[in-house]
């Protein structure tokens, strides 16, 4: 990937609907993974994220696996992932997407990609959407610089100008919370009333950070830095695709449990560490994910480190 393309991938897989963040279910089915942020599953808060690229995920060798945890000092679940089956044995993923359902996604992704950086939006489809959801749409802010990011952040959380190996900031793009203030109904009559293929009414920001995904660079080798809030993330629970498929193993960095994943595809091994801890009484995880051997078993530390040195 190339300097130029770093920044826009890493602002394009804040919107994939293969990365489904803090969600509000209010549907009871499960329609398919390939889906947006916002419809996936019944009544809880949940955190899901599927194994693809820049989220790898090891495999185990034995099926029998159910879960694996992450625990506090005290003994306390941060962080477990299970696989996608465990959350509700009549869910079925969908495999390829329906034409209309098709034209739906298309359409908001259109729409998306012209909003201006750091903006969100309720965004109401009028066409291709007979169940009328109405979504909470946003271009995540892009920062080419390190300081200008840390001005944006304030003192919420640290960000590392480097990571071990010689990899260097590149890239970022950040979310804060949306205030979900809006009335569905005025959204509604105004399409129909002007005949609008979509309307959109701006929402505004919390001060509150989401999610940051950051790109490290060193020669034309990557490191992505993902932080998110995980707080109110029911069960503390991110499921997985095809869990049992996958090798992983949790190791120890001090006091900090670490999950350590790594998955071949193809020709590529991919890797990555999960941790989640306690900053300003509310849960951070970060990901740091890698591919070829930038990231062992045996560097785990430095990088845990270096992320968490400070604030």
């Amino acid at each position: 990937m190339s300097p130029n393309k770093s920044q826009k991938s890493i602002k394009d897989l804040f919107n994939d609907p293969r990365i489904p963040q803090e969600i509000d279910i209010s549907n009871q089915v499960m329609t398919k993974i390939k889906r947006d942020k916002e419809r996936f599953f019944v009544k809880y808060k949940v955190s899901i994220l599927v194994a693809i690229g820049l989220i790898a995920s090891l495999t185990t060798g034995y099926a029998a696996v159910q879960y694996y945890q992450l625990k506090n000092e005290k003994g306390e679940v941060l962080y477990q992932e299970k696989d996608i089956s465990q959350f509700d044995s009549k869910s079925e993923i969908v495999q390829e997407l329906d034409p209309e359902t098709e034209k739906y996604d298309n359409k908001r992704w259109e729409i998306e990609s012209s909003l201006e950086p750091g903006t969100a939006a309720a965004l109401y489809i009028a066409v291709h959407n007979p169940t009328k959801v109405i979504e909470k749409s946003f271009n995540p802010f892009a920062f080419s610089t390190l300081a200008d990011l840390r001005q944006k952040l304030g003192n919420q959380i640290f960000v590392p100008e480097t990571l071990p190996g010689g990899f260097t900031f590149s890239d970022a793009a950040l979310t804060f919370g949306i205030k979900e203030e809006f009335d569905k109904e005025a959204l509604y009559k105004k399409a129909e009333q002007e005949k609008k293929e979509y309307v959109i009414q701006p929402l505004e920001w919390t001060n509150e950070m989401d999610r940051l995904m950051a790109t490290y660079k060193s020669g034309e080798n990557y490191i992505h830095l993902n932080i998110r809030n995980y707080e109110g993330v029911e069960d503390s629970t991110t499921y997985i695709v095809d869990l049992d498929q996958q090798k992983k193993q949790v190791v120890k960095v001090g006091q900090i449990e670490v999950l350590y994943t790594e998955e071949t595809r193809k020709d590529r091994v991919y890797k990555s560490i999960v941790w989640v801890v306690e900053i300003s009484g509310k849960k951070i995880q970060y990901e740091v994910s890698s591919r070829g051997n930038t990231l062992t078993k045996d560097n785990i530390s430095q990088f845990v480190n270096a992320v968490i040195q400070k604030k």
